[in-house]
């Protein structure tokens, strides 16, 4: 099989390196040579061409709707009918429709396919993937998808992905933030970090974001990221947004919200998720 992959960041060279170690064949397409040179083994562009149609399959690792918005006006010229194009960012759900309408006009197919992990997760294929669209499309994907997740969830009509996903990073904020208030309030108590982060991951506060991201907050290493700040605040304000149209109360999102709005101004946008626990650090704690 040949799989292009369009985005070669954290999430997208993490899909191309992890298909190339399961036998596929694969082609990147990234406008930065450092993250061309990022999958080793890898056919590479700058942008898309005319080689897109013989792909069978198509998957966007993208950072913004804006670029999406642009790569998929660029994949009409290229793409064939019935062609199957797999979007996995998070993004509100009418930039993924707008998206879906732009590749319908040339009959090509997206699905709405977020995934739920960090890049250090999808480095080792330890993601969650919320994979919606038609039937005979998810059928097609899934089996190249599997290769660099660890669960695909069939989520039903387009967009079902999207919603899945707010709900999963509305979780990853507030456990991300968790994991912060604790070890601020561990270390207030002069209590071992390493016995604190021990007692955590084994017993009724244990979090999979506390697992992942309290040790990045002991020991300060927030760089690379798993996850970067510039990123989180995309989700949050998507998420943000799409609460605020539905009228849901979300005391707790609201709280942890402003506490990244205060780590997105006094942060590089750069570094991971975890430098939130620097707002209590630095601003609240001590």
């Amino acid at each position: 099989m040949t799989v292009c992959v369009i985005g070669l960041g954290i999430m997208g060279g993490a899909y191309a390196r992890n298909l190339l170690g399961a036998g596929e064949a694969v082609i990147g397409v990234d406008p930065l040579e450092a993250a061309r040179q990022s999958v080793p083994g890898a056919q590479t562009y700058a942008e898309p061409g005319a080689w897109i149609s013989s792909c069978d399959l198509i998957v966007l690792s993208l950072v913004s709707p804006v670029v999406l918005e642009s790569v998929a006006d660029a994949l009409c010229a290229f793409v064939k009918p019935g062609q199957v194009i797999v979007e996995t960012g998070t993004f509100a759900l009418a930039d993924k429709r707008k998206a879906q309408d732009i590749l319908a006009r040339v009959g090509a197919v997206l699905l709405d396919c977020p995934v739920s992990g960090t890049g250090t997760q999808a480095a080792s294929g330890d993601l969650v993937m919320m994979v919606s669209g038609p039937t005979r499309e998810v059928s097609i994907a899934r089996p190249i998808l599997e290769k660099f997740t660890r669960l695909i969830i069939e989520a039903g009509e387009f967009g079902n992905g999207t919603k899945l996903k707010f709900v999963a990073n509305h979780a990853v904020a507030l456990h991300n933030v968790a994991a912060a208030e604790t070890l601020n309030y561990a270390d207030r108590l002069n209590l071992d970090r390493d016995t604190v982060f021990e007692m955590l991951s084994r017993g009724a506060g244990q979090s999979r974001m506390s697992d992942l991201r309290m040790p990045l907050m002991m020991s300060g290493g927030y760089e690379p990221p798993s996850a970067n700040m510039k990123m989180f605040e995309k989700d949050l304000s998507a998420i943000g947004e799409d609460i605020a149209e539905k009228g849901v109360q979300a005391p707790l999102f609201d709280a942890a919200r402003a506490l990244y709005e205060t780590a997105f101004e006094a942060l590089p946008p750069t570094v991971d998720t975890a430098a939130v626990f620097e707002v209590y650090r630095k601003n609240l704690g001590h």
